[in-house]
């Protein structure tokens, strides 16, 4: 099946069906035995829609969050009061900017689809996976695609950039400092220091590096020179060591 007949299915369970669990596990059944799809395919093809689903909703969310902070600064700019609008920026979240679903199914569907919709199809399909002991097993035979759970694929995706699994550092980095697209000496931080503690490829361009933090709401086509250690960036490596030493065990 396309991807596409994946996102059908998630969308006509979360509109039809009470029981997505056991909606799930039908239709892969039924798909087995008509198109000789295995468990591991299905369950695959159906995480990597909500990988892609939770995508769209988070750039749609950098891009509002980014508006914000344009009109932020005009009245900055202005001595405007800006109260409201930096209220707004903080309690701003995912689920406020549901997808359209007439857009992203080429008017197949009408309706919206929310963040929190999305997190709920995606626990729904790793906790069939924790539960099928017989799939699990299923991976461990050659020549068979391994089940990956989202931050598997996710860490995939950006290991051309990122050794290992450095890109839940850098996400950490991201989160905690709550960074927009006018946080250009962190992103430059990041770059850097995770260069000098080889957790980024040597071969990594700086040109690839912001053509991946698009990802990330900073749509810019550069980034000023810093030196790590000037003494406004001791603030940020001390908290940059915290982070990676505290993901130790995962970035191994």
């Amino acid at each position: 099946m396309e991807l596409n007949n994946y996102l059908k299915i998630i969308i006509e369970g979360l509109i039809e069906v009470e029981n997505l669990k056991t909606y799930f596990k039908r239709l892969q059944k039924v798909n087995e035995r008509d198109n000789f799809i295995t468990k591991i395919e299905f369950y695959t093809k159906l995480t990597n829609v909500t990988i892609d689903l939770k995508v769209k909703c988070k750039e749609r969310f950098n891009e509002s969050k980014n508006e914000l902070y344009k009109v932020l600064s005009l009245k900055k700019d202005k001595n405007e009061d800006t109260k409201e609008i930096e209220k707004e920026i903080k309690t701003i979240t995912p689920d406020m900017l549901p997808l359209n679903l007439m857009h992203i199914t080429n008017s197949q569907f009408r309706g919206t689809l929310s963040y929190s919709q999305i997190e709920y199809v995606e626990s729904i399909i790793l906790e069939i996976l924790k539960n099928e002991k017989d799939l699990i097993n299923t991976t461990k035979q050659p020549q068979q695609k391994e089940t990956k759970n989202p931050d598997e694929v996710k860490k995939e995706r950006h290991n051309n950039i990122f050794k290992g699994n450095a890109i839940y550092l850098f996400e950490k980095y991201f989160n905690n400092k709550s960074m927009t697209f006018q946080s250009r000496t962190d992103f430059r931080f990041l770059f850097e220091q995770m260069k000098k503690d080889n957790l980024i490829y040597n071969t990594v361009t700086l040109s690839q590096y912001i053509k991946f933090i698009g990802n990330y709401g900073y749509y810019e086509t550069e980034l000023k020179a810093i030196e790590l250690d000037a003494l406004k960036n001791i603030q940020r490596t001390k908290d940059y060591n915290e982070y990676k030493d505290n993901l130790k065990t995962t970035l191994k």
